[in-house]
């Protein structure tokens, strides 16, 4: 049975590496139904390139600037690729891609143990051809990591319920320590189903209170180490980003939705719209499910303690995103396929060939929704303008106007990249940090007299822990149009880019020279070129 789980791992990877390799960088939705776009890929790969050049692997930076809301092992692992394999979109997705597959290849173990190889290879092919798995696993970003680490908790907990062997316990244990490296308090959730379980299952099958207790306390020991560095190191900029902002904020507060419908028809829609089938299959099972929990099955029982808690916690967390749907995936192809009608041996043979099929129908609308895709290119229709941008190899500054990028102009080899929004600022608050005093974002007229206010920005970063003034004027906080040409004007060294709606203020007003690089986009290029000091350091084609 190894073998076979190492067979569907590598098929696994060869799917996820060969849309890996062809997909653009940023070049996905992670919410299909509301088109938002895996921007975060973005910001990952700039402190994943930043630290594979020039070190700091402990504390990770975006454009200069501590980038705490995340704990870094996504960044190391991606790191870590890129500074074996070069800067290619193809090794900043490796990890996860890797990761996730061998994550596939437990899903099969688990239902072949449980059903037969039949259910073993749906559960594996229903995995394979969910929307949200397909599209999330092939990035770099800490969902794939986060459902890969899960996946493993949950198969030693089935393995060893008491967690007795060594290789249960610690695998336990590691793969929750690796949770939190990823995605902070969203990582103990494996303890919180262990906690579950322990409550839930036959007295037979639960482990001991002492065994919980020590794999609790390993984990926690194993993936503390990073969260007392930075607490000690920079406890200002952690505490605030990482407690404040990202968990107590987003997580417990009341933050800006990028859609308002209520947040268990948000998941559920995008449930069935990104998946029918696995939905369906998983909800046909319910009844045998419910049988065996009222038998009380401790397998069944397992996979109820994961479900619940997943569902609680997506639920429970104020901030609504499609991707927080991805660990419930692995474990409704789990329901579906050994609980569901054709989860006998004898009819499992059926099931197999609805999963296939199913498979073969999404690949053959890879627009749709639900749909699989192997296609080249990118859904940033700013992303080949700014490559072809960055090829001119140019020493000017770069100023994205809007971040129409998604950021993706952050990941590229430019010579030096600022962005500039036009409308009111954001203010620091519960949902982001006080950059307007550390100066990473600035109005128009303090990036005009920047000499005369450096000095007073590079005080208050210094207030913060960090000795750099690398992240100075990231974000230029621009009120209207009108102000937006102004400072095309007051900067004709600078060059812009920016979507066609600002063609009427800036056209024939800045100094600049006009190219329409796209019918969306169009660069202001300055008229006094400068050579960059050195030559782009990897690809412009990311």
């Amino acid at each position: 049975m190894l073998r076979a789980l190492f067979a569907v791992a590598l098929l696994s990877l060869a799917c996820l590496l060969l849309r890996a390799a062809r997909l653009g960088l940023a070049g996905d939705y992670v919410d299909p139904l509301g088109r938002i776009t895996a921007q975060d890929e973005a910001l990952y790969t700039n402190g994943a390139i930043h630290m594979a050049q020039q070190g700091g692997w402990i504390t990770p930076v975006f454009m200069g600037r501590y980038a705490l809301y995340k704990p870094p092992l996504l960044i190391w692992t991606a790191a870590l690729s890129v500074k074996l394999l070069g800067v290619t979109r193809l090794a900043l997705r490796l990890p996860v891609a890797l990761l996730a597959s061998l994550a596939a290849g437990l899903i099969f173990l688990w239902a072949a143990e449980a059903r037969g190889w039949q259910a073993g290879a749906s559960a594996a092919v229903l995995l394979a051809g969910n929307r949200l798995w397909h599209g999330l696993t092939s990035l770099c970003m800490t969902d794939g990591l986060l459902v890969a680490f899960y996946t493993s908790a949950m198969y030693c907990l089935f393995a060893d319920p008491w967690l007795e062997s060594g290789l249960a316990f610690w695998g336990f244990a590691a793969s929750v320590a690796a949770a939190i490296l990823t995605k902070s308090v969203a990582g103990i959730l494996p303890l919180a189903v262990l906690g579950l379980y322990w409550l839930a299952a036959p007295p037979k099958n639960r482990p001991r209170f002492q065994r919980i207790c020590a794999a609790g306390m390993a984990a926690l020991v194993l993936a503390a180490p990073w969260f007392a560095w930075q607490l000690a190191v920079h406890p200002r900029w952690f505490w605030t980003e990482h407690v404040q902002v990202e968990i107590l904020g987003f997580g417990a507060g009341a933050p800006h939705q990028t859609s308002q419908e209520n947040p268990a028809l948000f998941y559920l829609m995008r449930l069935a719209a990104t998946d029918p089938l696995l939905l369906a299959s998983a909800l046909v099972a319910v009844p045998a499910f419910v049988i065996a929990l009222r038998n009380r099955s401790a397998e069944a029982t397992l996979l109820a303690c994961w479900l619940a808690i997943i569902a609680a916690a997506v639920l429970g967390w104020q901030y609504r995103n499609a991707s927080y749907l991805l660990p419930i995936v692995p474990a409704l192809a789990l329901l579906a396929t050994t609980y569901g009608p054709f989860s006998t041996r004898s009819t499992a043979n059926w099931l197999l060939l609805l999963a296939c099929a199913g498979a073969i129908g999404k690949m053959a609308l890879p627009d749709a929704a639900f749909g699989i895709s192997f296609q080249e290119g990118t859904v940033q229709k700013a992303a080949p303008p700014l490559s072809e941008y960055c090829e001119r190899a140019r020493g000017n500054e770069l100023i994205v106007i809007d971040a129409v990028d998604d950021l993706y102009a952050s990941a590229l080899p430019l010579a030096k990249l600022r962005y500039a929004t036009v409308g009111a600022p954001i203010s620091a608050g519960p949902y982001a940090m006080p950059f307007d005093y550390m100066g990473i974002s600035m109005t128009p007229d303090q990036f005009a007299n920047l000499p005369k206010w450096q000095p007073v920005f590079r005080q208050h970063l210094r207030e913060w822990g960090l000795a750099s003034d690398d992240p100075i004027g990231s974000l230029i906080v621009v009120a209207s149009p009108a102000e937006l040409a102004a400072l095309a004007r007051a900067h004709p060294a600078s060059d812009f880019f920016a979507p066609m709606k600002y063609r009427a203020v800036l056209e024939g007003v800045a100094p600049q020279e006009f190219v329409g690089v796209s019918p969306d986009y169009f660069l202001l290029l300055s008229r006094e070129p400068q050579p960059r000091q050195t030559p782009p350091a990897w690809g412009c084609r990311l």
